[in-house]
C-alpha cells in the first residue's frame, strides 16, 4: 500500500483550483511552485499559499520519494495478521515492536478478518523466512491466523481515485544498470520521506553541492531507481476510506491478466492494485466514500471477469502507523 490513511480528520471543501494544485503535485511532488501554477492556472504565490493551507489543514501529511527496492536485491511481502482480541495495551506494545523493524516498510491497522498488515522488504526467500518468524514469533501468544502475500507484479499505483482527480499515471521507466555508491544511498535517505527536502539541504546532508545532488538525483530517476515523487494524502479528510481487498482468481491467464489490468485502469476507485503469490494472487486499494462505492468496484470486478473469482475479503484501513518507501536495511 502506497498512501497514508490518517484515522481522524475534518472534511475539507476543495474548489476546481485547488484539485487542479493537488492534480500537479501528485504527478511530481518535487516540482517547483513555478510548474504547479502553471499546471492550476494560477500564480506562484497563490500556488504556494493554497499549498500551505492544504498542508496546515492536514490535507497533505508530507511527501515521499518512490524509490524501487527491487534494484537494491529486495522483494516486497505483505503479511496480515489476524490476533486473538489483545486488550488495548498488548497491541500497543506489538505496534511498537513492529514499528522498530529495520524490515519494516509499512505497518497499518484494519478492521475486518485481519488486524495489522506489516508489509516488509526482504533480500531473498531465506531473509523472508527469518523475518516471518521474527514476526509471528513476536506475536505468537495473540496469533490466530495469519497470510502471506508476495508481490510479484504493479498493475497501477495513483495517487487519488479516478473519481476524484483524474491524474496521469507516471511514465515507466526503462530500468538500467547503474553503479550506486554510498552518496547516491545517502540521498535517497534524506528525500525517501522528506521528498520535498530543498537541494541545499540534501546537500548539507551529504556533503556534496547542490548541483551535484541534482544531477544524482536526475540520473537515478533516469535509470528508475526513483520512480517518482509523490504526496502523504490524508483521505479521511476528504470524506474517504481506503480498503484493502484480498482477491484470488481462477487460473490467471495472460488474456484474463489483460482483461484484469484494462479493469484496473478503467475503475473509478482503485488506487493501487498490485499481483501477487498466496493464498490471494490480487492485492487492491479501493479509495472510496461510502460501502455502496465499494460494492460498485467489487461487483463490477465480479461482472468483469465472470466466474473467475472465487473470493475476496475487504479490509478497512483504519490507521498507518509506518510507511517508507526506503526502509532501513535498505540503506546499509
Amino acid at each position: 500500500m502506497r498512501y497514508v490513511q490518517a484515522a481522524e480528520g475534518k472534511s475539507i471543501r476543495l474548489d476546481a483550483k485547488d484539485k487542479k494544485i493537488l492534480a500537479a503535485i501528485a504527478e511530481n511532488a518535487r516540482s517547483p511552485a513555478t510548474i504547479i501554477a502553471r499546471k492550476a492556472g494560477t500564480s506562484r504565490d497563490t500556488a504556494k499559499y493554497r499549498i500551505a493551507g492544504l498542508e496546515k489543514q492536514g490535507l497533505i501529511q508530507g511527501y515521499r520519494a518512490v524509490i524501487d527496492i527491487s534494484r537494491f536485491g529486495f522483494d516486497a511481502y505483505h503479511i496480515f495478521l489476524q490476533l486473538n482480541k489483545p486488550s488495548r495495551e498488548i497491541e500497543q506494545e506489538l505496534i511498537m515492536k513492529f514499528k522498530a523493524y529495520h524490515f519494516l516498510r509499512a505497518l497499518l491497522k484494519f478492521n475486518g478478518r485481519y488486524d495489522f498488515e506489516i508489509a516488509v522488504i526482504a533480500n531473498g526467500i531465506a531473509d523472508f523466512d527469518n523475518i516471518l518468524d521474527t514476526v509471528l514469533n513476536d506475536c505468537a501468544k495473540y496469533l490466530q491466523d495469519y497470510e502471506v502475500m508476495a508481490i510479484s507484479k504493479t498493475y497501477s499505483a495513483k495517487t487519488f481515485p479516478p473519481s476524484f482527480i483524474k491524474g496521469k499515471s507516471a511514465p515507466k521507466t526503462q530500468a538500467k544498470e547503474c553503479q550506486i555508491d554510498g552518496k547516491d544511498k545517502k540521498i535517497l535517505a534524506a528525500i525517501a520521506d522528506n521528498a520535498s527536502m530543498p537541494l541545499y539541504k540534501i546537500a548539507g546532508t551529504v556533503g556534496l553541492s547542490p548541483d551535484a545532488v541534482n544531477y544524482r538525483v536526475k540520473a537515478m530517476q533516469g535509470n528508475g531507481i526513483i520512480t517518482g515523487f509523490v504526496p502523504v494524502i490524508n483521505y479521511s479528510a476528504l470524506g474517504y476510506s481506503v480498503y484493502a481487498v484480498l482477491v484470488l482468481i481462477n487460473g490467471l491467464s495472460a488474456d484474463k491478466e489483460s482483461k484484469l489490468k484494462q479493469f484496473i485502469n478503467s475503475d473509478g476507485h482503485i488506487i493501487w492494485a498490485v499481483k501477487t503469490v498466496g493464498k490471494h494472487n490480487l492485492l487492491l486499494y479501493v479509495c472510496v466514500k461510502n460501502n455502496d462505492e465499494l460494492h460498485e468496484t467489487i461487483n463490477s470486478l465480479r461482472a468483469y471477469l465472470p466466474n473467475d473469482i472465487r473470493s475476496y475479503e475487504p479490509l478497512i484501513a483504519y490507521e498507518e502507523f509506518h510507511y517508507t518507501y526506503f526502509p532501513d536495511s535498505a540503506k546499509k
